[in-house]
């Protein structure tokens, strides 16, 4: 008999949304199973990293889930799985010609955003340099990573902070940021977005090393996925502290809550949803080279180059609708294969809330 999966999922739905109801973000209990595995392995590398930098006399500070989970629990977020620092530019150039020196490289120009291919080569670069320490600049971080396959390798990412002119408006910021998503969007190759992004923090004169302004650099993946509401000044950052991490101590930023509240205004509550085991699932060995998805991604990006072409970069809200054509129209999904999606999902969400509450 085939299964109503529409019914199962809200079911499980309703399910899940009573018991998250009742969670307390400064009570819930730390994860358990395999995903607390994965956590102390990653801390494990973590130490090593982070002994690195401090032997580069290198400042850093944790971001992101890192540093709710570093305020919040002492520890990791119950449903995190990774490990993110922020650096300053100068000590993130430092560090990125440190790994070059010391670890393997996996090239940028390998990767490409319409391939979706990170995962390949992640895994083909561990199996070929078992218990090697490897490394990759993206367009978005750099990314260190440690294992013999993509299902056991741990890794932990930097993202960069740059220096912005004092007279930057944030509105101002928030069209530069839209406008060079787009042109790294549609170049693709990882090594020719990067390419795309030093020539701007060489040329562009929004770039004063001089200034109190801090904000993420056009290689940071949090301007691109979380709302600009503000640019950090000096004091926020800087003089960093210590706190502990689990069973060590690392630097955070001298008022990590107001570093926090721009990148997530209510962190000190549950969120509305948690994303669970992501990076455990990704090394899980869950990824395949579907010819028909990436045909898809490279025609999407085909028709955003003739969009914005078309366009100027001027118009920003037409883009957009026709972005949002675009996806409807390369990417349907039947109704049943959704509703099993998201039945699976909120079944294994069900579990773990269940596990922390």
């Amino acid at each position: 008999m085939k299964k109503d999966y529409k019914k199962l999922y809200k079911e499980i739905l309703k399910e899940y949304d009573d018991i998250y109801k009742t969670l307390d973000v400064n009570s819930i209990k730390p994860s358990c199973g395999e995903l607390r595995k994965y956590q102390l392995k990653t801390l494990v590398f973590c130490k090593k990293i982070l002994s690195q930098i401090d032997e580069l006399n290198l400042k850093y500070f944790p971001i992101g889930g890192t540093l709710i989970g570093a305020i919040r629990h002492k520890g990791f977020v119950p449903w995190d799985d990774d490990f993110d620092i922020g650096m300053l530019r100068e000590d993130y150039e430092t560090f990125l010609e440190f790994c070059k020196k010391n670890y393997i490289e996996m090239p940028s120009k390998k990767f490409s955003f319409s391939l979706d291919n990170r995962s390949r080569v992640w895994d083909k670069y561990l199996r070929k340099f078992p218990n090697r320490v490897i490394f990759a600049r993206t367009p978005r971080h750099i990314q260190i990573i440690y294992g013999k396959s993509l299902n056991d390798c741990v890794n932990i990412d930097i993202f960069p902070h740059d220096r912005y002119s004092e007279d930057l408006s944030i509105d101002d910021f928030r069209k530069y940021i839209k406008h060079s998503e787009y042109r790294q969007f549609i170049l693709d190759n990882h090594q020719k977005a990067i390419e795309y992004i030093d020539k701007e923090r060489k040329e562009n004169p929004i770039y004063d090393k001089n200034s109190s302004k801090i904000y993420y650099g056009l290689d940071n993946i949090d301007n691109y996925i979380l709302p600009h509401t503000d640019f950090f000044s000096d004091d926020i950052i800087f003089p960093l502290k210590k706190v502990k991490f689990e069973d060590i101590e690392i630097t955070i930023a001298n008022k990590p809550e107001e570093y926090i509240k721009r990148q997530y205004k209510n962190y000190d509550k549950m969120p509305s949803d948690i994303i669970v085991f992501s990076h455990v699932k990704l090394r899980a060995g869950r990824f395949s080279f579907n010819f028909l998805k990436i045909l898809k991604r490279k025609m999407y990006r085909l028709l955003l180059a003739f969009v914005c072409r078309k366009s100027n970069f001027k118009n920003n809200l037409c883009i957009d609708m026709a972005l949002e054509e675009i996806r409807l129209r390369l990417y349907r999904e039947k109704p049943d294969n959704i509703y099993k999606d998201l039945y699976e999902k909120f079944k294994e969400k069900l579990e773990f809330v269940k596990s922390i509450r």
